[in-house]
């Protein structure tokens, strides 16, 4: 009867703890528990661990695909340290998740994109500050199928994709922000090299000479293209290039929107992209590209997102980022201190970033 006893009243201390949600994770056959804020098969409960109530939703993150592998990777870093954590991940173009917070009001915790241009667009109305965390410049992959890949250079680059049997790709600019950007380098390389091509600009003739199966989604798929020898040559970031082993050729610092020194220059290239939806266009204008997140103002679970980023903008996160080949910043910039999250506030300047 003493021993029945005894686990009744066991029972009642559980039962609360998991109506809350906190019933412990199986790991393979054992109960895993929580001892001294880690996660452990020991037989010690931190109590007050548990009652944290930061991990006891879903984490929703949407990423841009030219960061796939970094914000992949840092959320199995993080649920290493918080395997309680859970996350449901999505990826796709930049412009395509942005466009579904617009458009739908989606709800996401966080969102991470390959262009702070196309996070503006969520601020006041979906989000109350973003933060830019990184950059990366556009470059000519190819593969070591690639024809004429041992004549191309960034003299004659444009000249070698206009002939007959070369196949050349590149991103979706409605979709995704490495589209427009490959659009904007095209630009400013009639800026830049004052050629024609059979009396074209380079810009009018690479788009218009593009067949339609070539521009893909977001750049995973682009990539994807190059690496089954379906494409010749594909327009990506230089990470995305590196961290798939490619050959690439480096473009002028004056066209691959990469150098801050430049940042004036790019300004003259503009492209129309439909933003919001299929009738309406707006104008993007060349700049530094450069990487950056916000949590939405609908976010259901902006505390777990809010740890998340913590992690990610500290020095784990950046070493992610840093073995991604992504440049970052030394220490993250925010548009909007004063409505950032006081959580975040050790993990940026003060310096906001200029609105133009």
């Amino acid at each position: 009867m003493e021993k029945l006893n005894k686990i009744l009243w066991l029972s009642l201390l559980i039962l609360p703890v998991c109506t809350l949600g906190w019933c412990a994770q199986l790991e393979g056959n054992k109960p895993a528990v929580i001892a001294n804020g880690a996660w452990n098969n020991g037989p010690i409960v931190d109590e007050k661990y548990l009652n944290k109530v930061v991990f006891n939703k879903v984490i929703n993150v949407n990423f841009a695909a030219g960061l796939s592998n970094a914000v992949n990777q840092a959320i199995d870093e993080f649920r290493k340290i918080h395997p309680q954590a859970k996350f449901v991940r999505q990826s796709g173009g930049t412009l395509f998740l942005v466009n579904k917070i617009i458009e739908s009001n989606q709800k996401t915790d966080l969102i991470l994109v390959t262009d702070t241009q196309a996070l503006k667009r969520l601020v006041p109305k979906y989000a109350n500050w973003y933060i830019q965390f990184g950059q990366d410049r556009i470059v000519l992959a190819y593969s070591n199928k690639s024809k004429y890949s041992k004549e191309i250079n960034s003299k004659n680059w444009y000249r070698i994709l206009a002939r007959k049997d070369v196949r050349y790709g590149y991103a979706d600019p409605n979709l995704s922000a490495v589209g427009y950007h490959t659009f904007l380098t095209w630009q400013l390389a009639d800026l830049y090299y004052k050629t024609k091509i059979n009396k074209q600009s380079i810009y009018d003739f690479l788009k218009g000479s593009s067949s339609l199966e070539n521009i893909l989604p977001d750049a995973q798929e682009v990539l994807k293209q190059l690496e089954s020898f379906s494409l010749d040559y594909v327009f990506v970031y230089e990470s995305g290039a590196k961290g798939h082993n490619l050959k690439y050729v480096q473009l002028p610092k004056e066209i691959d929107l990469g150098s801050l020194e430049f940042a004036e220059f790019y300004k003259k290239a503009k492209v129309d992209v439909f933003f919001k939806n299929q009738d309406e266009k707006e104008a993007i204008s060349g700049s530094l590209i450069t990487f950056g997140l916000t949590i939405p103002q609908n976010a259901a679970n902006p505390k777990g997102a809010i740890e998340f980023v913590k992690f990610f903008l500290g020095s784990s996160g950046q070493e992610i980022l840093r073995s991604n080949y992504q440049a970052i910043a030394d220490l993250p910039v925010t548009d909007n201190f004063n409505n950032l999250p006081v959580e975040l506030s050790a993990s940026v300047t003060s310096k906001a970033i200029s609105s133009k």
